[in-house]
């Protein structure tokens, strides 16, 4: 794997470098379709399409030598594979960097790196951001020309309406207030602006443009903090939140035309925002009372207006975007089975469970980053660091997340009228337990993607959690195999192809299935193993119907 390391994904092309000797590089999807390099020397793979890819190496017999996986769209944020930094030394820069090459993170959250937010960028050759760390401008500089040359994008944190109270005393018309004529503040040290102010947009685009341009981001992630529901301007007129907003993202876009943006909807606030033009992304931060996984769809279809359907409609997962998540497990009290061994296993159950869960879901996580570190507060430098052993459960599960996500972000959902329904196409069955279309505690979480040539099945084993909640550690589960039947036009114009979390280095390996009796016809058995706690059965039709 080491051969292919270095790699840089241009628009929609991938160049392999260095290329291994003797060797020709191939780029295979999730539905193993093959592309074959162009370019003998540099290995260039061309015009592909938006996805993700494992870029194979193999030897003049056919053998896989080294592989890689990556990520290619039209823009990094099209499918994003989130990571964060938040260390801003010249000592944690490799380290940082090394990690989110391994997480192969597209889009990169840069967080609290301003000196203050009214006046972000600080003089060279660096300053204290906010809470008093301290920040290298070179260090930073280089982070984000690392990042790049990784084929990512350095996301410049950016709270859209925060400011400084000596600032905000200087600007009274551009705040926000309260009903009591107090202004609107988060804690003592951040007041709001108002914004659809004309006067702050005009500042917050011009200050945060020069700091970009001077350190090389791509792109801003626009924060919010979930409120005021019900702001006001310094006349004590109601400020329309969703108009704000819209009005804010339109003025920040015609300033930043070609960069990535995307807006954070605290809890799906406010719902099915439209997005600006060009290149953006749909984030949701997540907050109680949405503390249990089977909230996520919810919160997801809400914040993108698809709330009120069964499913998406086709393609419908892709407007999904990417959840913000900071489960709060790792400290041993909160965890269960006494020792401390057993508490950081169950707390890093619960985590790598969450990105599996999102991924199955249509969804992107934002979760690990930095310096093998798991987010666990929303100040993002209160995070877990992971020890070797930690950070190598993490990138299985992580690595298999990224090599099936194509097949719940291409097809239809048809989850909520196949899994548990007597007319449904597909039943799912285990010794231990219920089985359902959402993540439930105690249950086996079965999500249903298909298309005119595939079905794919995501079997999550869940019945390790006693709450079903992201906020509370998960032992094992039990499940060790599931019996799933789907029902086919033609069964001998399918075959079946199951990935194992741990086994097959996580490709689809070709399984027998069997052709059972079903309501409406006929349907493929097929037993999958859940040796780890996640496998995917993916049905693909080989030849056409008659």
């Amino acid at each position: 794997m080491e051969g292919l390391r270095a790699f840089y994904v241009l628009g929609q092309d991938i160049v392999v470098q260095p290329k291994p000797e003797r060797t020709t590089i191939v780029a295979r999807d999730c539905w193993d379709r093959v592309t074959t390099a162009s370019d003998e020397d540099q290995a260039l793979l061309s015009g592909l399409g938006p996805g993700t890819y494992v870029v194979e190496a193999q030897d003049p017999t056919g053998r896989v030598v080294a592989d890689e996986l990556t990520t290619v769209g039209r823009h990094p944020g099209e499918r994003p594979v989130h990571g964060f930094a938040t260390s801003f030394t010249a000592e944690a820069l490799e380290d940082t960097l090394q990690w989110l090459r391994s997480l192969r993170c597209t889009v990169v959250q840069i967080y609290d790196w301003m000196e203050s937010y009214s006046a972000p960028l600080g003089p060279s050759p660096g300053w204290k951001d906010p809470s008093g760390r301290d920040v290298s401008f070179q260090a930073l500089q280089d982070l984000a020309s690392g990042i790049r040359a990784q084929g990512g994008v350095a996301h410049a944190y950016a709270p859209l309406y925060a400011i400084d109270p000596p600032f905000a005393a200087q600007h009274l018309d551009w705040l926000m207030y309260r009903g009591d004529g107090s202004p609107e503040r988060l804690f003592d040290g951040i007041q709001l602006a108002d914004p659809s102010n004309p006067e702050w947009q005009a500042h917050f685009s011009a200050t945060y443009g020069r700091a970009a341009e001077s350190i090389g981001f791509g792109g801003f992630h626009l924060d919010t903090y979930g409120f005021p529901r019900a702001g006001r301007d310094k006349r004590g007129r109601p400020i329309d939140m969703r108009a704000a907003y819209s009005s804010f993202l339109r003025a920040f876009r015609s300033t930043r035309p070609g960069e990535l943006l995307s807006f954070n909807q605290v809890n799906g606030v406010p719902s099915a925002l439209a997005l600006p033009g060009g290149p953006a992304f749909r984030y949701c931060e997540i907050w109680a009372p949405n503390d249990r996984w089977r909230h996520f769809e919810g919160l997801l279809d809400r914040s993108a207006g698809l709330a009120g359907h069964l499913g998406p409609a086709k393609g419908g997962p892709l407007a999904r975007g990417t959840l913000a998540c900071y489960p709060p497990v790792w400290s041993a009290q909160d965890c269960s089975g006494g020792a401390e061994d057993q508490a950081r296993t169950d707390a890093l159950r619960t985590v790598v469970l969450t990105e599996a869960i999102a991924t199955s879901l249509g969804a992107s996580l934002l979760v690990y980053g930095d310096r093998r570190a798991a987010l666990a507060d929303a100040y993002y430098p209160k995070h877990e660091r992971l020890s070797r052993s930690e950070a190598a459960t993490a990138l299985a599960w992580h690595r298999f997340a990224l090599a099936c996500r194509d097949l719940f972000l291409e097809g239809e959902d048809t989850s909520w009228y196949d899994i548990g329904d007597d007319n449904g196409a597909v039943r799912v069955l285990w010794g231990g337990g219920p089985v359902s279309p959402e993540p439930l505690g105690g249950s086996v979480f079965a999500r249903v993607a298909r298309d005119d040539h595939y079905v794919a099945v995501s079997v999550l084993d869940l019945s390790g959690s006693e709450k079903g909640s992201w906020s509370r550690p998960t032992r094992p589960g039990h499940c060790r195999s599931v019996q799933v039947q789907v029902l086919l036009d033609a069964p001998e114009h399918w075959r079946a192809y199951v990935a194992v979390l741990g086994r097959d280095g996580d490709r689809f390996a070709p399984v027998e299935f069997s052709v059972v009796g079903h309501r409406e016809g006929l349907a493929a058995e097929v037993e999958v193993p859940v040796q780890a706690g996640w496998s995917v059965l993916r049905l693909l039709r080989h030849s056409p119907p008659h």
